[in-house]
């Protein structure tokens, strides 16, 4: 019976983050730009998925959680996050390999200044946040495919 009662506490907590991306027509790559080096943009998937989703690299992903300014397309990319207590952001940090103490700084600082960063209390404000800042990322425990939102990986 304990067993049974652990393992519900703790099943929750190992379950993979899902990252999000928004869907954004405002994110534009166009037939010319084939063959053109984008270099660390974002590009928009050109395979196996809409044409409307922004297809976002890890290292992407690592910058603008770890606080650096990413391009798309002239727009930069926003990031949402939960609070760093919680296990969803602890697990998304932890797949980034970002330590939680420099996030926190980061989250503290984006509170004062403007910033990419946009902090939200729990999942339903993370797709309320991807859809407001778009483009923007974020994470949630299960994969949501919406008009505005879909999973990024």
């Amino acid at each position: 019976m304990w067993c049974m009662v652990l393992m519900g506490l703790f099943v929750p907590a190992l379950a993979d983050t899902v990252w999000h991306c928004s869907r954004s027509a405002a994110v534009d790559v166009s037939d010319d730009s084939i063959g053109v080096d984008l270099g660390d943009q974002f590009l928009l998937t050109a395979q196996g998925g809409p044409s409307d989703v922004i297809n976002i690299t890890l290292r992407d992903l690592m910058d603008v959680y770890s606080g650096v300014y990413v391009d798309v397309s002239g727009i930069t990319l926003s990031a949402c996050f939960m609070p760093v207590s919680d296990t969803q952001t602890l697990m998304a940090l932890k797949a980034l390999g970002l330590n939680s103490d420099v996030f926190s700084a980061l989250a503290r600082k984006s509170a004062i200044t403007k910033s990419p960063l946009y902090r939200v209390r729990n999942e339903l404000q993370m797709r309320e946040c991807i859809v407001r800042h778009q483009p923007a990322v974020g994470y949630l425990s299960k994969p949501l495919s919406t008009e505005e939102i879909t999973p990024c990986f």
